[in-house]
C-alpha cells in the first residue's frame, strides 16, 4: 500500500468521533464546530483531506472494520460456567425421617471446548477484520477516483470557460473592427451584420461554458460531502490541466496490481476467511466436555461428588454447518480467480488508455496548437488588408477554438487515464 493510501486510511479513522451520536441535537451541533469547511479556494490536496473526512461511502466502510472488530470479544471469551441446585427424595409420606432421607447438592460445572475452538474463533475474527480493512481501501480508491476525475471535470470546464471568453472577446474585437471600417466604406453591413451574429453565438457558448462549470463544482461539492450547493458560485480552483511524462512498463504494472490491488486482497481475505470458517465448525463438530465438581448432603451426612461429561461420536456432529461452509470454499476460489482475471483486464484496459492519450496529447503539443494559433494571426492580418474574405478568417477561429478544446480534452483524458492506472494497480504513478 503507497504512503498516500496509508494517510487515507489514518484520516478516516481519525473520524470516528463523528459516529458517536447520542441525540439528534447534539449530532447537529457537531456536525456545525467538527465537520471542516469546504474553502473558496480549492486544491487537489485539499479536496482529498476534506473527501477523507467528509464523505458517507468512506465512513460506512470504515464502520465495518468497527463491527469486523467486535467479534474479536466474542472470540476471546470462554463458555460460562454453570451452577446445578438440586433436591431430591424430600419426604411426603412414610416411616423414614426426613433427615435421614433427602438429598441436596450444588454441582458447578465448566464447559471444555474441543478441537482449539477457541484459537478457531480467534482466527475467524482476524480474517473478518482484515477482509473489512481490505474493503475499505478498496472503497477508498474507487471513491477517490470519482473525485478526482470530478476535480479535474470541473477544472476542464474552467479551462473551456476560460477559451470561450477569449473567443468572445476575439468576436466583439472583429465587431469593432468592421464598424469603423463601415464607417469608412471599406466593408459592406452584411459583413458587419455577420460578425455581429458571429459574436451572438458566442454569447450563448460563453453562458454553456458557464453552466458547464457551475454544475461541475456541484458535483464536485457533492462528491465532497456538502449540502450547501450555492458555494458553487464562489468556488474556485486552483488545479490545472497539464502534461507530466511518465514511464510505465505493463508487465510492472500487471505485477503491481497482483500484488497491491486492494480488490484482490478483499478475495483473498475472503478466502481464508472461508477457510478459518470451515476449520471452526469442524472443531465444533468435535464437541466439548463437561468436567463438575459439587457438594451433597445426604440426610445428615457431607459428600462430594465429581465427574466429567463426554460427547459421544453419535448423532449431530456439527455435519450440516461443515457441509455448507466447505461447499463456500469453491466459490471462494473461483471468486478469487475471476477477480484475478478482472483485474488483469482492467489494467490492460487502463495502459492502453493511457497510450492513446498521452500520442493524442503528444501530437497537439508537436505543432498543432502553434500552427493553428499562427493560421489565425495570419488571416486576421490578411482579412485586415481586405485580401482575406471574412469566412475565411471565421474558419480560421474556428479551427483555433476547436483544436484548443480538443487539446484541454486530451489533457484531462491523460490525466484520468493516470488515475485509472493508480486505481487499477492500486499504487500511486509518480513521473
Amino acid at each position: 500500500m503507497t504512503r498516500f493510501y496509508q494517510l487515507a486510511i489514518i484520516v478516516s479513522f481519525v473520524c470516528t468521533a463523528w459516529a458517536q451520536t447520542p441525540t439528534p441535537e447534539a449530532a447537529q451541533v457537531s456536525e456545525r464546530t467538527s465537520r471542516p469547511t469546504v474553502p473558496d479556494v480549492l486544491t487537489l490536496e485539499a479536496a482529498t483531506e476534506l473527501f477523507l473526512q467528509r464523505n458517507l461511502a468512506v465512513e460506512a466502510a470504515r464502520l465495518e472494520i468497527n463491527v469486523a472488530a467486535a467479534e474479536r470479544v466474542a472470540a476471546n471469551l470462554r463458555p460460562r460456567p454453570s451452577a446445578i441446585i438440586v433436591g431430591e427424595n424430600l419426604g411426603v409420606r412414610g416411616p423414614t425421617q426426613f433427615n435421614r432421607l433427602y438429598e441436596t447438592a450444588v454441582t458447578i460445572q465448566q464447559p471444555l471446548e474441543l478441537g482449539g475452538r477457541a484459537t478457531r474463533r480467534r482466527e475467524v475474527a482476524e480474517r473478518m477484520v482484515t477482509a473489512a480493512e481490505a474493503r475499505l481501501t478498496d472503497t477508498l480508491q474507487r471513491r477517490l477516483l470519482d473525485l478526482r476525475r470530478a476535480y479535474f471535470e470541473a477544472v476542464l470546464a474552467r479551462a473551456n470557460l476560460e477559451i470561450t471568453r477569449e473567443n468572445r472577446a476575439g468576436a466583439e474585437e472583429l465587431v469593432r473592427l468592421n464598424t469603423v471600417r463601415l464607417r469608412e466604406g471599406d466593408v459592406a453591413e452584411g459583413e458587419l451584420l455577420r460578425t455581429r451574429l458571429e459574436q451572438v453565438k458566442f454569447d450563448s457558448a460563453l453562458a454553456a461554458a458557464a453552466l458547464a462549470y457551475e454544475q461541475t463544482k456541484i458535483r464536485l461539492l457533492e462528491q465532497l460531502g456538502e449540502s450547501d450547493f450555492t458555494r458553487a458560485t464562489t468556488l474556485d480552483l486552483r488545479g490545472l490541466l497539464q502534461y507530466r511524462p511518465v514511464t510505465v512498463e505493463l508487465m510492472q504494472l500487471r505485477e503491481l496490481a497482483l500484488t497491491k490491488r486492494p480488490e484482490l486482497k478483499v478475495a483473498e481475505a475472503e478466502q481464508a476467511l472461508a477457510e478459518a470458517e470451515l476449520r471452526l465448525e469442524e472443531s465444533r463438530g468435535k464437541g466439548e466436555i463437561i468436567p463438575f465438581v459439587g457438594y451433597r448432603r445426604v440426610g445428615v451426612d457431607d459428600t462430594l461428588t465429581a465427574g466429567v461429561t463426554l460427547p459421544l461420536p453419535f448423532g449431530n456432529r456439527n455435519q450440516g454447518a461443515i457441509a455448507r461452509t466447505a461447499a463456500q470454499l469453491p466459490v471462494a476460489a473461483t471468486n478469487r480467480q475471476l477477480v484475478r482475471n478482472r483485474v488483469l483486464a482492467e489494467v490492460e484496459a487502463a495502459y492502453r488508455a493511457y497510450e492513446t492519450a498521452r500520442a493524442q496529447v503528444q501530437a497537439y503539443e508537436s505543432g498543432f496548437l502553434s500552427q493553428a494559433q499562427e493560421s489565425v494571426a495570419i488571416t486576421l492580418a490578411a482579412y485586415r488588408e481586405g485580401v482575406t474574405p471574412l469566412i475565411a478568417l471565421l474558419d480560421a477561429q474556428r479551427t483555433r477554438a476547436e483544436v484548443r478544446s480538443n487539446y484541454l480534452k486530451a489533457l484531462f483524458d491523460y490525466q484520468n487515464s493516470l488515475f485509472t492506472l493508480e486505481q487499477a494497480t492500486g499504487t500511486e504513478i509518480k513521473p
